[in-house]
């Protein structure tokens, strides 16, 4: 008797498991305005083959598009964006995607929460996604290039380079006019540099390259196939890979970064060699 109590009641437990979803989410770090960025959510229904809808809170100055559904409804109103399935996915375990607009003029760190409602055994339940939340603009602060000098300055952390200086190299190597030139560059604040020929954006038309980050020093970005760079007034120099005509061959690109470790990577559109919405 007492292990027929036991088997039963681990067959209700089994199902009650069953009957609940979970999903995991993939959201970037961070953003800039004027850019997009793309949401992703796997989800795992588990034996629920009823009513379901997501829904995420889209902030203010966002909005949202549909990329995959998986046979769902997509809607963006009442500042969010939702899907709705009658009935769901044949799959067990599925993934949807949109993609988020950041309007010009936004930044902060803006909170993305989510959930999921379903039925099962006629009865409503909700799942609270994991609280998620993204920095739109700059995170660090403006940090001046610098580039090191042939001969170093002299510190009280390092007197040796006083008093052993080397006799045979001439002191005009390092000129008073050239480190004013290096502190306020005036002539070509905003640059593309180190552009392959055969990714230099087309005259005219929108073309997608994906960031991998700003920095103020060079970082090691070995591996990472058609780079260019933009300079910024600040000397914070912005990185990306790639230069398409579809927003799609973009989207595997950048899921080819995140692979790689740039786990902040996300899509920017130029137009003219300048950055667009």
């Amino acid at each position: 008797m007492l292990k027929f109590f036991s088997f039963f009641f681990f067959l209700f437990v089994s199902q009650a498991l069953c009957s609940q979803i979970t999903a995991t989410q993939k959201i970037p770090a961070g953003a800039m305005p004027g850019t997009d960025f793309i949401v992703e959510t796997t989800i795992n229904r588990g034996t629920v083959n009823g009513f379901m809808k997501f829904f995420q809170e889209i902030p203010e100055g966002l909005t949202a598009s549909e990329i995959e559904s998986s046979s769902g409804t997509f809607t963006f109103a009442d500042g969010g964006a939702k899907i709705v399935w009658i009935t769901p996915p044949n799959d067990e375990t599925f993934t949807i995607s949109y993609k988020v607009t950041v309007g010009a003029g936004i930044s902060g760190v803006k909170k993305i929460p989510g959930k999921i409602s379903y039925i099962t055994n006629n009865e409503r339940k909700v799942l609270e996604l994991e609280p998620k939340t993204i920095m739109i603009g700059t995170a660090t602060p403006p940090v001046k290039k610098v580039i090191p000098s042939t001969n170093p300055t002299p510190s009280a952390g390092n007197p040796s380079i006083k008093t052993t200086p080397i006799a045979t190299t001439p002191a005009k190597t390092t000129p008073i006019p050239s480190e004013k030139k290096e502190t306020n560059p005036t002539t070509n604040p905003t640059v593309f540099t180190k552009v392959p020929t055969t990714a230099l954006p087309a005259a005219s038309g929108k073309v997608y390259k994906v960031q991998i980050g700003a920095f103020s020093a060079k970082p090691k970005i070995e591996g990472v196939p058609e780079v260019s760079t933009l300079v910024l007034d600040n000397g914070i120099t912005k990185y990306f890979t790639g230069n398409y005509s579809t927003y799609e061959d973009a989207v595997k690109r950048k899921k080819e970064m995140i692979e790689k470790g740039f786990q902040g990577a996300f899509i920017v559109a130029f137009e003219g060699g300048k950055i667009v919405k």
